[in-house]
């Protein structure tokens, strides 16, 4: 019978050892997966390390080895995927050492430092050596303890989403806030309860692409990993009334997924009464987010369309694409940067949009 999987990765400077050991492997009977990479032409090692770390910590497999020049860089890359115990081995000692005490489940290997023989039988004794448990346990608990209140203590949080309150601004032809009591203690009754009239456009909010799109998906067909994840807020010019082509081409979209553009609009939530004049995206942007493969796209009013464009150009051009769109979000006092996204639509079956609570975490 095969023995445990393996998962293997390197960059280019340890792409010859990773082959000689992956040869060895199968000779053992291993079940080896190679991420890469594939040739000795230059690549970033944070790239393939992650992949092997990821499906470490996924538990798709149990172990891997990991190869780069020295085995530093690598080390200190997979240690930052969660539930990852990377360490860097010169000789059987401590390879056998990080087995029985530390339970490491990433093995690092320098392509500089070792070779041939030594390799092989660091390797041998990594794979074969178990964990004591024991005492040893106890202070991986800690360890884990460490990484749990870790990520449990971010940085500080922005509520960007509007309170929902009687006689709010909404769209012209929105039907108007209400909120009033169907129960009430004062009058007698065990509870206080309200009755809430709204639309599903109202305040802070997402447009599904039931929205504008006859039969397409709702609200509730979202996948919450759209809606959750790193987002880039770029605060623009207040003299600024339209997103369009030229201001998205002055702008860092490189690996962005999610945009939120903070704009003069946000400064309209004082007035008690809608503003035609507000900024908007325009179908030229629209249709550049749509390139730039974006799964998101936020602003800091009721609508992303300008007011007078009965065709509503930049929400079809995004909905059809599968972009997610929230408006009405309170972006004045977040600075402009990378975040944390958190949008939490109500949960409405087959909905066009929904109310949403959002956050942005600091990084």
């Amino acid at each position: 019978m095969p023995k445990e999987k393996v998962i293997l990765g390197s960059d280019h400077a340890g792409f010859e050892l990773k082959e000689d050991i992956k040869s060895f492997l199968i000779e053992q009977g291993y079940l080896v997966e190679d991420v890469g990479t594939h040739s000795t032409a230059s690549v970033d090692y944070p790239d393939y390390t992650r992949l092997a770390a990821e499906k470490v910590a996924a538990g798709q497999f149990p172990r891997a080895v990991l190869f780069c020049g020295t085995g530093l860089g690598t080390c200190i890359a997979a240690n930052k995927v969660p539930g990852i115990r990377a360490t860097v081995c010169l000789d059987t000692f401590t390879a056998g050492l990080s087995r029985a005490h530390n339970d490491a489940n990433v093995l690092v290997l320098g392509g500089f430092l070792v070779a041939g023989r030594l390799a092989r039988e660091i390797v041998r004794t990594w794979l074969t050596t178990t964990f004591e448990g024991g005492r040893h346990a106890q202070r991986l608990d800690k360890v884990r303890a460490i990484e749990t209140e870790g990520r449990l203590k971010r940085g500080k949080l922005y509520d960007i989403s509007r309170p929902i309150q009687s006689g709010m601004v909404v769209w012209p032809t929105d039907p108007p806030v209400t909120i009033e009591p169907a129960k009430a203690i004062a009058a007698g009754k065990s509870s206080n309860v309200s009755r809430m009239h709204i639309s599903t456009h109202t305040g802070t909010h997402i447009d599904a692409p039931r929205h504008y799109i006859n039969g397409a998906s709702g609200v509730d067909d979202i996948v919450p990993e759209v809606l959750m994840g790193m987002a880039r807020v770029f605060q623009l010019d207040p003299q600024l009334r339209s997103i369009d082509g030229r201001v998205l081409q002055g702008l860092n979209l490189q690996g962005v997924s999610r945009v939120l553009f903070g704009t003069s609009n946000s400064s309209l939530w004082g007035r008690n009464e809608f503003t035609e004049d507000y900024v908007h995206v325009s179908e030229e942007a629209a249709r550049g987010l749509v390139a730039q493969g974006m799964k998101l796209v936020g602003i800091d009013y009721l609508s992303i369309e300008e007011f007078r464009n009965k065709g509503r150009s930049a929400h079809h051009t995004l909905l059809q694409a599968g972009v997610v769109i929230v408006e009405g979000l309170d972006l004045s006092d977040v600075p402009q940067g990378d975040y944390e996204l958190l949008c939490l639509p109500l949960r409405v079956k087959g909905g066009d949009g929904a109310p949403v609570r959002a956050f942005l975490r600091e990084i």
